[in-house]
This record gives C-alpha cells, structure tokens and sequence, in this order.
C-alpha cells in the first residue's frame, strides 16, 4: 500500500494543483517530479568543515549575545506559569 505524505501549506497545495491542470498530470506526478528534479540537482554529500561549524557557532553566539543587550530589564523566556506541574497549559 503507498504511504501518505501530508504537505500543510496552502502555496505548496494551489501550486501542485496549478501545474497538474496544466501539465495534464495528477498531483502525485507534479511532487514526485519535482522531488526527483530537486534530488538530482541537491549532493549527496554535503560537508561542512569543522571550521564552517566553529564559524557559524560563533555568528549564532554573536547575534544572541548582541540581541540580548536589547532585552527589557526582568524579561525571560520562561513561560511556566503557563502550564500546570504536569506540564499540561493551564
């Protein structure tokens, strides 16, 4: 039996539905042709250097570091008054 793949995005939805009329396929056959076209052109392998990693670290780290000059005195993520001691929202 084919297994089911759930696309929730109304753009995605109206433009496979576009190109179907237009190409005289079914919906199935526009992703399916447009997943092996973008498998094709994507590699394999896609390497990152450890240096790229260390590289991107550290500009995520400056931006949070620089956004959190920004912050309102007392401010914090922390959103447990939220949710009861079951984690469930209250």
């Amino acid at each position: 039996m084919a297994r089911q793949l759930n696309v929730r995005s109304d753009e995605a939805y109206e433009i496979a539905h576009a190109l179907a009329r237009r190409s005289s396929m079914t919906t199935t056959q526009v992703v399916e042709k447009a997943l092996n076209l973008l498998d094709a052109e994507t590699p394999e392998d896609i390497v990152v250097s450890k240096e790229e990693q260390r590289a991107w670290i550290a500009k995520v780290k400056a931006a949070a570091a620089e956004l959190s000059k920004h912050k309102r005195p007392g401010e914090t993520s922390d959103h447990s008054y939220l949710y009861d001691e079951n984690g469930l929202p209250i």
